[in-house]
């Protein structure tokens, strides 16, 4: 589906206290040319997780020598169809270097899924990762491009993840359901050594200080139902009891990652699982037994009677 975008009112009103602009040079040509801009997301996929729907406002801007223009400090939001479109007059015969990020909309009295505070004055998106689990809410969008203005543009960008998904697939998952130990279930997820800054000038991803590993609690929250029950991976369906987004760079790192599944009446865990990879925009599917444990029942026929004997004398 296409996610196309129309300019709006500057945001540096609404945001004053925390978002400000640097000015470009008062030097550049004044001649302006009309630019159009549709920015695009990937082909939805098939399961309402990861569908790439949520992201309903995309905040974006736009740099001239490493500083950002405050006119196009803005923000755009999605129609009914998805869809608008961003018309901009920009200086002709300059490089503007545009970034973009989209996600669902802040919702009030909740913790933000994102720190925009310095996102238009050096391109930073921070990641609070002290969220609920399973939250495909959280799900975002980002780009970068550089548009050299020589005359009228059309101009498609098209946005991606920053994220990558970890998922948790249980092929034990039926032995579960048919006890009905999967209704009620919520699982939570630990995931260490995450990065939670990102700089979608450069794409680079970064820990925002700390000298240990950072690491991502992602709280207790119902496990995935309805059309997103089951994952297929290779081939072979498990049951989707646990998924969570963490920033990933394009070439990928390790992680540390732990699940915890909880029901009514159990508590089921994974060990802590080292050197987890994962990359932007991919899946890590960690899929195997994680509820049953193997036990072995020996069945022994004793020839033997057991003594004494039950004896009964007929006169």
């Amino acid at each position: 589906m296409k996610y196309i975008f129309k300019t709006l009112c500057c945001l540096a009103a609404l945001l004053s206290a925390t978002v400000s602009c640097q000015k470009i040079n008062s030097d550049e040509p004044t001649a302006t040319d009309n630019v159009r801009i549709s920015l695009v997301s990937p082909t939805p996929a098939t399961k309402v997780i990861g569908d790439g729907t949520k992201a309903k406002i995309v905040y974006y801007t736009a740099f001239v020598n490493g500083k950002s223009v405050p006119t196009l400090c803005q923000t755009a939001d999605l129609d009914a169809n998805g869809q608008a479109i961003l018309d901009l007059k920009l200086v002709k015969n300059v490089t503007y270097t545009f970034v973009f990020w989209a996600q669902t909309p802040a919702v009030t009295g909740q913790p933000e899924y994102y720190d925009l505070s310095t996102f238009y004055t050096d391109a930073n998106v921070k990641v609070n990762y002290n969220v609920p689990a399973n939250d495909d809410l959280r799900d975002a969008f980002c780009a970068v491009e550089e548009i050299l203005v020589t005359g009228e543009i059309d101009k498609e960008v098209v946005l991606r993840r920053p994220f990558g998904q970890i998922n948790f697939g249980a092929s034990d998952y039926e032995m579960v359901k048919q006890l009905e130990l999967h209704q009620g279930m919520t699982s939570e997820m630990t995931v260490s050594g995450v990065a939670d800054i990102i700089n979608i000038l450069d794409g680079s991803v970064s820990n925002s200080g700390t000298t240990v590993p950072f690491e991502a609690i992602f709280t207790p929250t119902a496990i995935p139902t309805g059309e997103d029950e089951y994952i297929t991976v290779q081939g072979v369906q498990y049951g989707y009891v646990g998924m969570n987004y963490v920033l990933a760079s394009e070439i990928g790192e390790t992680v540390s990652v732990k699940g915890k599944f909880v029901n009514r009446t159990s508590i089921w865990e994974t060990e802590i699982l080292p050197n987890v990879p994962i990359r932007r925009n991919h899946k890590t599917n960690i899929v195997g037994e994680l509820f049953v444990e193997h036990g072995e029942i020996k069945i022994i026929i004793e020839p033997d009677f057991n003594t004494p004997d039950e004896d009964v004398t007929i006169n």
